[in-house]
């Protein structure tokens, strides 16, 4: 017996609140199936820069090698 025919097999021998039960849990599924499939718009903003600062920020250091010895800093004190 095919994996369908045992599912068939299976779903005439519910009882008929057990058939509502199932048709809306398939119902229920295909419409979260069908949202998550969709484009929707994104749920954030992305932020872009303000104008007036465009080119004016400089990176002073990195996590490589950072702008202070580790002798200097403060919060390891």
């Amino acid at each position: 017996m095919t994996v369908k025919e045992l599912i068939q097999t299976a779903i005439d021998n519910l009882p008929e609140e057990q058939l509502d039960e199932l048709y809306q849990l398939i119902k229920n599924f295909t419409a979260s199936k069908n949202n998550l499939l969709e484009e929707k718009p994104s749920l954030f903003k992305r932020h872009f820069p303000v104008e007036n600062m465009v080119g004016k920020a400089k990176i002073l250091g990195d996590m490589v090698s950072p702008i202070v010895d580790e002798e200097d800093w403060e919060c390891l004190k």
